[in-house]
Formats: structure tokens, C-alpha cells, sequence
């Protein structure tokens, strides 16, 4: 921010100076090479404070909400012009905060955004960073935050309310509660170099001045059918299966397509099962795991079954006997989904 405002100042008198000031301010010519500091470590365990993944590294695009696709666009063309908004005085969005429930795409649009960034992507390891020594937990989480601000990147604060929890919980010890203040300064003071993505599940947890602190806030809600059905789709799933899976993930996160998809390849690959086979009795256990109702978990399975034969080329009368329906339950089934 200070090197931003000196920018501004400077480039009334020397447009030289401050062009060569712009870099420092926009992060692009920090991107022309890798990263040469070292990720921080906790000074007792030795155990790095972040996990690192390098922008060559791929990544799968999210299936994403209609506004959430809006978000991640204007992000991206914000952090890609750079140098252009600067120069105009504005800032590049720098930090956004990500709420919803659990396996929705968050982390998943997170990494994402690393790779069209060209950026790595540093994710706070809470599991290194907390620690039951007093005031080691805040010293680990100055230390990330000030390695971000140095190196460009994508800084993930994953599980973000177990960091910034609402400052009048009782439960909090002092060292937290300083802490929250200490990450409010650091937010507003953040670098256009690095983009700060925080993460959380419990966005009721967090404190109420956090949320003004970030110049995006986006929330992530369990996906339509539509959306489920895309993702599926994006998966290798033929589209009329996508949509017949898609009724029984109602409710369902994006994590759980991805774990069905993962365990039908694995089915067929380790023990021969048709892909297709082993992906629906995969979602019907998965459902059924889920308390989907009976009723509706009858009547998608069946579905699915007819739909799989019928791509096998087996006419209606025999998928009926092969399934124990009627010829008019199949022909009803084969219609309602064509």
C-alpha cells in the first residue's frame, strides 16, 4: 500500500522513477522468475508452515454458479491488467473470502486461480502452524503472511474461522484474539504482488470486521442439479447419465461427484467392471449413505439401469425381464429421460 501511494506521488514529477517503481506494485516482474526464499518452518518442529504447489503443477477448472463465475472472471482480468489499473491509480483486487459449506470448490477454485495466475500456491498448514506453546501460534501465521508478501503467490488461509474467530468468544485465549488484529492490519496493508484467498466453512464464526477487509467476497452453496450434472459431464459422463446421477446427488457436494467418479475408475481398472456400472452402484451406495429417500432412490436406480441396458442396445422387453419391471415402466422411463 505505502509503495503504491509513494507510485502515485512520484509519478507526477518522474515518470521514469515510477515506472520502475510499477513492477514492485503490480507483482509482474517478480512473476518473470520462480520464488527464491525459502517457505517458513515453525522454529521448534522444523515442519514447513505452508504446503506448496508450483503453478506447472495441473489443475482441473471448477464447475462453478453462474456469480461465481462472474467473481472468478473479474478477478482474473483485474490480476491480468495489473499494470494497466495502476497506472490509472486502482488496485487489482488482492484478497478474497471464500464461505460455504464444506467440498463445494473452494480450495478447488483457489488452486484454479494459482494456475491461470501463473502463480504458486502456499496453503497455511494448520495442522504445523497451531501450536499449545503461547504466542508461537501467532509468530507462525506472521511468518507466512510476511513470507506471501515477499514472494508472489497465492496464499490460501484454509479453514480461515479457526484463525479469525469473533473476538468476544469467551473460549478464545488473549494470543488469538491479538491475533485476529494483527491478520485485520494485514489484509488492509496486503500487496498487490500476492493474492490472499481465505477459506471457511463456519462463516458465522468469523469476526463481524473481517468481512469488510476483503475486496471480494464470494459464497459457495451446495450445487443445483444442473451444476452437478456439468460436473459429472466434465468427469468423461455421457450427458443423459450426468442428469439421471444429478437427482441423486441433490444435496450433495462436489467433492462427493468427484469421490464416486474416482472409486468407479479404480472399480473398473483393478477389477474389470464396466465404468458405467460400477459409477452407478457407486452413487446409489453413496446416496443411500447420504439418506437419500427410498422412493426417489428406487426410481433413479431404476433409471440409471434401464439407461445402461438401452445403451447396450437391448429393446424395451428384455430390459424389463433383465430388471424385473414392466414393458410400460421401461418405455415410461426410456420417454421421461430421452
Amino acid at each position: 500500500m505505502r509503495v503504491r501511494r509513494f507510485t502515485s506521488l512520484v509519478r507526477q514529477s518522474d515518470e521514469a522513477l515510477a515506472a520502475a517503481v510499477m513492477p514492485m506494485v503490480t507483482g509482474t516482474a517478480m512473476r518473470r522468475h520462480d520464488t527464491s526464499s525459502a517457505p517458513p518452518v515453525d522454529s521448534d518442529t522444523k515442519l514447513p508452515l505452508v504446503r506448496f504447489e508450483s503453478p506447472d503443477q495441473p489443475a482441473a477448472e471448477p464447475v462453478l454458479s453462474p456469480e461465481a463465475t462472474v467473481a472468478v472472471t473479474r478477478l482474473l482480468k483485474e490480476r491480468e491488467s495489473a499494470d494497466k489499473l495502476t497506472a490509472a491509480g486502482l488496485v487489482p483486487i488482492r484478497s478474497v473470502l471464500m464461505s460455504g459449506p464444506p467440498g463445494v470448490g473452494k480450495t478447488m477454485t483457489a488452486r484454479w486461480l494459482a494456475r491461470q495466475l501463473h502463480l504458486p500456491l502456499y496453503t497455511l498448514d494448520l495442522a504445523s502452524v497451531m501450536s499449545s506453546f503461547l504466542g508461537r501460534t501467532g509468530a507462525n501465521v506472521r511468518a507466512v503472511l510476511e513470507h506471501a508478501q515477499r514472494e508472489p503467490c497465492v496464499l490460501l488461509l484454509d479453514e480461515f474461522d479457526a484463525i479469525a474467530k469473533r473476538r468476544d468468544d469467551d473460549s478464545d485465549v488473549g494470543e488469538l484474539k491479538r491475533l485476529v488484529t494483527v491478520i485485520l492490519q494485514t489484509i488492509d496493508d496486503w500487496t498487490p504482488m500476492s493474492l490472499l484467498v481465505a477459506a471457511t466453512n463456519h462463516g458465522e464464526l468469523l469476526d463481524p470486521a473481517v468481512w469488510r477487509r476483503f475486496d471480494m467476497r464470494m459464497n459457495f452453496e451446495l450445487p443445483s442439479p444442473a451444476l452437478i450434472s456439468l460436473a459429472f459431464q466434465a468427469k468423461g459422463v455421457e450427458r443423459a447419465m450426468a442428469d439421471l446421477l444429478a437427482k441423486l446427488f441433490a444435496g450433495q457436494s462436489m467433492s462427493a461427484v468427484a469421490r464416486v467418479v474416482d472409486a468407479s475408475r479404480k472399480e473398473h481398472v483393478l477389477h474389470g467392471v464396466k465404468f458405467e456400472q460400477a459409477l452407478v452402484n457407486a452413487a446409489m451406495e453413496a446416496s443411500q449413505q447420504h439418506g437419500m429417500a427410498v422412493k426417489v432412490l428406487r426410481s433413479a436406480g431404476r433409471d440409471l439401469q434401464v439407461l445402461l441396458h438401452q445403451a447396450q442396445g437391448m429393446p424395451a422387453r428384455e430390459i424389463a425381464d433383465a430388471i424385473g419391471v414392466s414393458h410400460t415402466t421401461v418405455l415410461r422411463s426410456i420417454k421421461s429421460n430421452a
